[in-house]
């Protein structure tokens, strides 16, 4: 624990080292961690917040009007294009209803050609003469069916 105590304690010692600016006899600014010879000005180094914008404080904390007119515009165009979606999805959903409303129900309409067929025939077997089984047989099956189809039409 000591040991890495003071490794990092030695690593922070270069970054507290100062830093010099000169400017050579040809005009070109230099900068080091040691003063050139003969001459020493030191140079301070200002913290600054990521963002920030120098020497301009005029726009400093303030959106500028056409940035707050860019942001302005880009919220109505997201939400015209919000508005348009919404109205096209509920358009689809009214033709799924309407498409679902329109369609046969084939399963209610076989019910009922069932009990149709049934009762024809039951009132065939009438017409040629019938034994009490045979009563009996359609009698129930056409409950059957009937019931059959009460569940099924709702």
């Amino acid at each position: 624990m000591r040991l890495i105590l003071i490794i990092l304690i030695s690593l922070s010692f270069p970054a507290m080292a100062e830093i010099y600016k000169w400017t050579d006899a040809s005009g070109q600014v230099h900068f080091g961690n040691q003063p050139p010879p003969g001459k020493k000005q030191q140079v301070e180094i200002r913290e600054s917040s990521p963002g920030a914008m120098g020497s301009d404080q005029k726009y400093s904390g303030h959106d500028s009007d056409i940035l707050r007119q860019s942001r302005e515009l880009d919220r109505k165009h997201q939400n015209q294009q919000l508005d348009r979606a919404q109205g096209q999805y509920n358009s689809r959903i009214a033709e799924i209803r309407e498409d679902y409303d329109n369609r046969p129900d084939y399963v209610c309409t076989g019910s009922n050609n069932r009990l149709k067929e049934a009762q024809e025939r039951w009132q065939s077997v009438k017409r040629q003469g019938y034994s009490i089984d045979d009563k009996r047989y359609y009698e129930q099956r056409i409950q059957s069916l009937k019931n059959s189809r009460d569940n099924l039409c709702r």
